[in-house]
Formats: structure tokens, sequence, C-alpha cells
């Protein structure tokens, strides 16, 4: 009986040895489908999920130059509709004004955005530009609506401007909460990009901007008396 430790024994197969990177890798994400991006305009469950839920996906799209015409129409229904509900607890006649402080802001600053983006070398279509830009007051609103409950609870509980902390510094508070979710939301897709040949002045170049569009923000709060 031959002896297994013996030179002379059969030798094992080797296991290949995958690295830790490769194990790792995940395959390309698929972009959104026209029919999966239709049946998100008709549904408002349909519509977070693919807000808030793909960047990768949305990243696909932007990278293929795929439906952005639609995506960029599905973000701005959101960024109207979802903040309804928030601006109606502020006041009946207020309906419309968290629409143009996320949705006006970004609006304004998108000119701006392209300029950049096309300093820094990157070849982004005006297409590509507006769905990153749009991602952030479409993913606020959506925020904005989870914290309306929230907010008009506070409203009938409490007084607007206590020796404390009114509901009104409460409201600024999950408003900037709301921000923050969008632009990090704009961040997630941009970093899972994988065609971007100058991600690193590209990006750069958003934080410029990001310090841009914030100044608008704020300035766009002070106006509209939030």
């Amino acid at each position: 009986m031959d002896n297994p430790s013996s030179p002379l024994a059969d030798p094992q197969p080797e296991t290949p040895v995958v690295s830790p990177a490769r194990r790792a890798a995940a395959p390309p994400a698929e972009p959104h489908s026209d029919a999966e991006i239709g049946a998100a305009l008709y549904s408002p469950l349909r519509t977070v999920d693919l807000v808030l839920a793909t960047p990768e996906r949305i990243a696909a799209n932007v990278d293929a130059r795929s439906a952005l015409g639609r995506i960029a129409m599905l973000f701005l229904a959101a960024g109207f509709a979802f903040t309804v509900p928030y601006s109606l607890v502020l006041g009946l006649d207020s309906w419309w004004r968290l629409t143009a402080l996320y949705l006006g802001s970004t609006l304004i600053c998108l000119p701006s955005l392209y300029v950049f983006t096309s300093y820094s070398g990157a070849r982004t279509s005006l297409g590509q530009v507006g769905v990153l830009a749009l991602l952030i007051p479409a993913s606020s609103a959506i925020f904005t609506l989870g914290f309306a409950p929230i907010l008009e609870f506070l409203h009938l509980t409490m007084d607007k401007d206590s020796d404390g902390v009114g509901w009104s510094s409460i409201s600024t508070a999950m408003l900037g909460v709301s921000l923050a979710a969008g632009v990090l939301q704009l961040w997630r897709c941009f970093f899972q990009a994988r065609r971007q040949s100058s991600s690193l002045i590209l990006g750069l170049v958003l934080v410029v901007w990001h310090v841009v569009f914030v100044y608008v923000f704020v300035r766009m709060f002070t106006v509209l008396e939030l």
C-alpha cells in the first residue's frame, strides 16, 4: 500500500487560489429598462425604490446614456410630488415652498454643474449631468415625505418657537437631513459609475459645485422663510 506521505503518491489536485479582491468583485449592474421606469412613474413605492435603493443601476443608466430623459422626468416628478405633504404641514399656502427649495435650488445650479464637469475634461452630456443633479431633489423629497407625519405631530403638540426647541427648529433640522441624504445619494451614484476616466478630477469639481449649491440652498431657505 502506498504511503500517503511518500513522494511517489499521486499528488492531490491543487485548489485554485482566488484573491479577496476577485471574490469581492461584483458583476456590473444592469441599467433600468424603459418598462421599469414607466412602472415607477405610476407607482410611488416603485419610485422610492428606484430613487433610493438602486444607485448602482442609475449609474449604469448614466454610463450607458440609457433612458436618461425618462429618468429625469421621474426625478422631477418625485422632487415635486413628494414634497407636498411636508409643505402642507407648514401651511396650505406653502404647498410649493419645498419644491422651490430643493428642486428650484438644483435647477438654478444645474448650468454651473454642466460647466464645471465640462471643464474637468469629463465627456458628460447634459442628460447625464441632469440625472445626477436631480438625484438631490428627488431623494430629499422622499425623505421629507417620511418626516411629514413627525412634523405634523410636533406641530400639534409644540409651540413654533418655545424657550427650548420649538417645532420650527426641528423642522429646519429635518430639512437639513433631507438635503444631506440627497447629496449623499448623488455621491453613491457617482462612485458606482464604472466608466469615468477622470473620476478624481470630476470628484474634486463636484466638491466645489456642492459649496456653490449649498450656498444657493441656504439663500433660498432664507428667502422662502422656512
